[in-house]
């Protein structure tokens, strides 16, 4: 009887640092891809090269663009047949081509307001991983909505480019960090499950963390991105 108990204890132990390991490779990885992101926008932001390339009327924009939609669409499925540490490099290449749209912001609106919207965002990212730790709410209903309501600020988003409202431009801003504060929530507890009833110390795992990172990684972004636009300053 002894035995059986310690062997259980034993296997929740190994159990616990398997899921550990795992989110530390998660938030490892999420957190490199936010630093290249970081160094990409700042490099691009005062380089007037980089800004004549990319947003002086060309087609840089779009080639940068075309970039990112074939890395971030290609990562999973070029990482089945390569293997996690191909998927990483994509993931990190991903990362510093999103330094483009970051750096947008910083040419648009003052630093101290772009700072102010990164440190709500990590606050607001910190208090939306220790909710989706804690809860024992299921929060599949919440990720569910918050992804059909994804598809709508997108057409809303394109819609108004030809509108070029204003009032729309902030709705979707606001409807835009609470559906990424959702999917934050939503991916965080996922990933937690995961870790908790999957083997992750196989290559299979190491392949999830790393997409489960690119999950994360988004969600910072887009968030931050939705809030600058409402809290930044404009340089103008």
């Amino acid at each position: 009887m002894r035995s059986r108990e310690f062997a259980q204890t034993t296997g929740q132990r190994v159990m616990s640092a398997a899921a550990a390991a795992f989110m530390q490779r998660v938030y490892g990885w999420m957190t490199a891809g936010l630093a290249v992101t970081g160094f990409s926008a700042f490099y691009i932001a005062s380089s007037p090269a980089a800004i004549n390339f990319i947003f002086g009327g060309g087609m840089g924009f779009f080639v940068v663009i075309a970039v990112q939609l074939g890395l971030v669409f290609s990562i999973r499925p070029v990482m089945k047949r390569k293997g996690s540490a191909v998927g990483a490099m994509m993931f990190l290449a991903y990362s510093a081509s999103l330094g483009v749209t970051v750096s947008a912001l910083l040419l648009s609106y003052t630093g101290d307001s772009v700072a102010q919207a990164f440190f709500v965002t990590a606050g607001a990212f910190a208090g939306l991983t220790i909710f989706a730790f804690v809860t024992k709410r299921d929060l599949s209903g919440v990720g569910n909505f918050c992804i059909v309501g994804l598809f709508g600020i997108i057409i809303a988003s394109v819609v108004n480019i030809f509108m070029a409202s204003s009032a729309i431009h902030f709705a979707i801003s606001v409807l835009g960090v609470l559906i990424f504060a959702g999917l934050t929530a939503y991916n965080t507890q996922k990933m937690k499950q995961y870790a908790l009833t999957q083997d992750t110390d196989n290559e299979t795992g190491r392949r999830a963390s790393i997409m489960a990172a690119l999950e994360l990684y988004l969600d910072f972004i887009m968030m931050f991105i939705y809030l600058t636009q409402i809290l930044g300053s404009s340089r103008d």
